[in-house]
């Protein structure tokens, strides 16, 4: 990361200044930025690549007052900070802040990339739901590209986990229960320990990310094909968006398409960490033919389902928006 990004290390240097947007000059503001994920890691690297865009930009309209990752915010307390204004800006992924908006992590379901979210309007709804329900623009949708895998310590022989203890997030805690699975849901800093002592069979993760948390060390088997799209978005709240100037709100649309671009990076970084983790021993369970269509088929339905069951109209309007022709 360049270091003109200025750091702090704690939370109340994040509280000095409570103003919605600060004003450097008569042309720039400063926008106060958070991220749910630790610098140098798989998840945030696009979006450092995007700070460091504007950073090193001599006629950006916007400055990055950037804070930290999760030292200095809770991941789960983010989503409340930027919808609150306690940040202007904020990387996070929608499974941390359910509370605010139900079923918003419906966004790892989608059908449609990110340009074509745009390109056919459905972006700007996205954006009018996330502006009603929780005071904050949807400025952009990383990660793209980068699909879920289950990774295990037993081999299965078909698209059953039969009682195996599987770690879990609520992205698909429906998928693992409807597969015969237990699920256990458990803080990324308490996997690699879990991992250790036999307490979880596997768990749910990215094709990206397990050697920058050492799970590789207790992974035997990677399950293919992924499933779903990781999505970690760039939201901004909605009455700093509203204070800035027309310049410079296009000026971030622009460098949000810019980022969203960066997913197309995701192919090829998919492939070296598989050969990554071939090397580290992890071996491929693949499903074909009817298995493979069982498994995906049911990774989808199973998820809409559980949403419908407990954010009914939420999940109506985002399966509109992101599931439908």
């Amino acid at each position: 990361m360049n270091r003109t990004i200025h750091w702090t290390t704690t939370i109340g240097a994040a509280l000095v200044s409570l103003g919605l947007v600060t004003q450097a000059a008569a042309d720039t503001a400063t926008l106060r930025t958070v991220s749910a994920f630790n610098s140098g890691t798989a998840i945030p690297h696009t979006f450092e690549m995007f700070l460091e865009e504007i950073q090193n930009d001599p006629d950006a309209p916007i400055e990055i007052n950037f804070i930290g990752g999760p030292e200095t915010m809770p991941p789960f307390q983010i989503g409340n900070a930027v919808s609150n204004g306690v940040v202007d800006m904020a990387f996070v992924t929608s499974a941390f802040y359910t509370s605010s908006l139900p079923a918003a992590h419906a966004l790892n379901l989608t059908r449609y990339s990110p340009e074509e979210l745009r390109e056919t309007g459905r972006f700007e709804q996205l954006q009018e739901m996330w502006r009603e329900q929780m005071n904050v623009h949807y400025l952009a949708y990383t990660n793209y590209g980068n699909r879920y895998h289950l990774y295990l310590n037993e081999p299965i022989s078909g698209p059953e986990l039969n009682g195996l203890r599987m770690r879990i997030t609520p992205v698909y805690r429906a998928f693992v229960e409807a597969m015969g699975g237990e699920a256990a849901q458990t803080p990324p800093g308490e996997v690699y320990t879990a991992l250790e002592r036999g307490t979880v069979d596997g768990y749910g993760w990215p094709v990206q990310g397990i050697f920058d948390l050492g799970w590789q060390e207790h992974t035997r088997y990677r399950v293919d094909p992924g499933f779903y799209h990781v999505e970690v978005g760039v939201l901004v709240n909605q009455n700093t968006w509203d204070n800035l100037t027309d310049e410079q709100r296009d000026y971030l649309t622009d460098k949000a398409i810019w980022l969203e671009e960066l997913n197309g990076l995701n192919e090829e970084i998919n492939i070296e960490e598989e050969r990554r983790q071939a090397e580290a021993g992890i071996e491929v369970i693949e499903f074909e033919g009817e298995d493979r269509e069982r498994f995906l088929e049911t990774a989808y339905e199973v998820q809409w389902e559980r949403l419908a069951q407990e954010h009914a109209e939420n999940t109506e309007r985002l399966r509109e928006i992101l599931d439908s022709e």
